[in-house]
């Protein structure tokens, strides 16, 4: 094999030619495949048909009529629990029922707890200190929550809806 050699025609010195052939490469992409997951199989003829396995029976389409009336209702007896709860929390640490604060909320829970005053045969529970658990507020709170998980079930029965 001979080394031939070129001459830069400007200048005459000579070039070395490191050139050689390189074989062309293509890469062809093609489509992928997808699948298509699980398809059931076609039901023939007079076979027994599922009717209930296309929709829910009951379709929600966003806030229905009785939305608004359930977050007012939500409110209210939460409101309502909170109170309560406050109010068995200061008898608990004997607050000091002069200040305006533990006498309004006594106030406005008294005729709220009054009603479930008299189901058992003690209402409160003195372990001594001035400290008392009320039994009746505690009653009281479970009684409210009760009715106004009954109250949110009748609203809930309104906004149901048949499907087409």
């Amino acid at each position: 094999m001979t080394d031939e050699r070129r001459t830069d025609p400007a200048t005459g010195d000579p070039v070395a030619d490191d050139t050689h052939v390189v074989e062309r490469q293509t890469y062809v992409e093609r489509d992928r495949v997808v699948d298509p997951g699980y398809v059931p199989p076609a039901q023939p003829a007079g076979s027994q048909v599922n009717v209930n396995s296309g929709s829910p029976a009951y379709v929600d389409s966003g806030p229905g009529p009785l939305y608004y009336a359930r977050r007012v209702v939500t409110l209210l007896f939460g409101i309502l629990a909170v109170l309560i709860g406050l109010r068995i929390l200061l008898l608990l640490l004997v607050a000091n029922q002069t200040n305006s604060i533990v006498d309004f909320v006594y106030n406005i829970t008294e005729p709220f707890v009054a009603p479930f005053r008299g189901i058992f045969q003690f209402d409160a529970v003195t372990p001594g200190g001035g400290s008392v658990f009320d039994i009746a507020a505690l009653v009281a709170l479970i009684g409210w929550l009760l009715i106004y998980v009954l109250i949110m079930a009748i609203l809930r029965l309104g906004d149901r809806a048949r499907a087409a």
